[in-house]
C-alpha cells in the first residue's frame, strides 16, 4: 500500500487543500493489483477530517484488501454542497474536481464502472447527493450511517446543532425541500436507470439519523430503485463503521462480504 499526501490550489474551495491517498501496490492479499486503479472518493463526516477517518477506520486495509484505491478529502463541516457566493463550492469540489485533478496526477482509471463515491455521516449525505448530482462520472455510491436528511439532523437535535448552521447550509427549511440538496425529492427526479448502484447501513439504535435514512429507503422503494440497505445493531460510532467496511467494499469490488478480508505477509514474511 502506498501512501500520499497531496496539497494544491483548488479553483472550487478558492484556496489549498489537503487530500490523502492511498493505493494499493504492495499484493499483500497475495496478488497484485495492477494500475490504473479503480477509486473511490470516501467523504469524512461533520466534525472530522481525513486523518481522523484514516488513524481510526481500517480503509488502509480495504484498500489492498480490495484493491480499490481511497481518496480522502476534508469536509470541512461543508456538506458538500456548492456555495458560489462563498467561492465554497464542495460539491464541484467532490463531484468533478477531486476526480479530475487526481486522475491526472495518479495511476488512476478514467472509466465510470471503476469510479466511486461513498462517506460517513456527513459524507455519506455527500457521497448520495454528489453520486446522483455527477452520475456520469461514478457507477457505485456507499453511504455509512448517513445523514440522508440535513434537516432532520440538524433541525430534530438541538442539544447538538445550532439551527443557523442548517440555515448556513442550505437557505430556508422552504428552499431546502424544493431542491436537489432534499434526498427525497432527487432520488425522484431522476430516471432509476440513471442512479448509480447503492448500498448503505445503518445502525437501528442511531438516533441522529435512522428515521431519516428509514424514510429514505422507502422513497427508493417506491421509485423501484434498486439498492442494498444493510441495518442491525449499532449506534453512530466507529464500531459500527468498522463492522461494514468488508461489505461495503465488497460491494464496490463486486464480490461477496468476507472472500477478502485476510492480509496475507507473502514475501514480507
Amino acid at each position: 500500500m502506498a501512501y500520499l499526501k497531496l496539497q494544491y490550489m483548488s479553483a472550487t474551495l478558492s484556496g489549498m487543500t489537503t487530500v490523502h491517498v492511498y493505493l494499493p501496490t504492495d499484493a499483500m492479499t497475495g496478488s497484485a493489483t495492477e494500475p490504473p486503479f479503480k477509486t473511490v472518493y470516501f467523504l469524512p463526516g461533520y466534525s472530522n477530517d481525513a486523518v481522523n477517518m484514516m488513524s481510526y477506520l481500517g480503509l488502509r486495509r480495504e484498500c489492498e484488501l480490495k484493491g480499490i484505491a481511497i481518496v480522502i478529502p476534508d469536509g470541512n463541516n461543508s456538506f458538500y454542497v456548492d456555495h458560489p457566493e462563498r467561492m465554497s463550492n464542495y460539491s464541484t469540489f467532490a463531484g468533478k474536481e477531486l476526480v479530475d485533478i487526481t486522475r491526472k496526477l495518479l495511476p488512476l482509471s478514467h472509466k465510470r464502472e471503476d469510479t466511486y463515491i461513498g462517506g460517513i455521516s456527513m459524507g455519506g449525505y455527500g457521497a448520495l447527493y454528489n453520486g446522483l448530482r455527477f452520475r456520469e462520472t461514478f457507477s457505485k455510491i456507499i453511504a455509512l450511517s448517513p445523514a440522508v436528511s440535513i434537516y432532520d439532523l440538524i433541525c430534530g437535535h438541538d442539544f447538538m446543532f445550532p439551527e443557523g448552521i442548517f440555515t448556513n447550509a442550505c437557505g430556508s427549511r422552504e428552499e431546502y425541500l424544493a431542491s436537489e440538496l432534499n434526498l427525497d425529492k432527487f432520488y425522484t427526479e431522476v430516471s432509476k436507470d440513471e442512479i448509480p448502484d447503492l448500498y448503505f447501513c445503518c445502525g437501528q439504535q442511531d438516533g441522529l439519523v435512522v428515521d431519516a435514512v428509514n424514510r429514505f429507503e422507502q422513497v427508493l422503494n417506491k421509485q423501484g430503485v434498486k439498492h442494498i440497505y444493510r441495518k442491525g445493531d449499532g449506534n453512530h460510532e466507529l464500531d459500527y463503521w468498522e463492522r461494514h467496511l468488508d461489505d461495503a467494499f465488497s460491494f464496490l469490488a463486486g464480490i461477496e462480504p468476507g472472500t477478502k478480508d485476510r492480509l496475507v505477509l507473502g514475501d514480507f514474511g
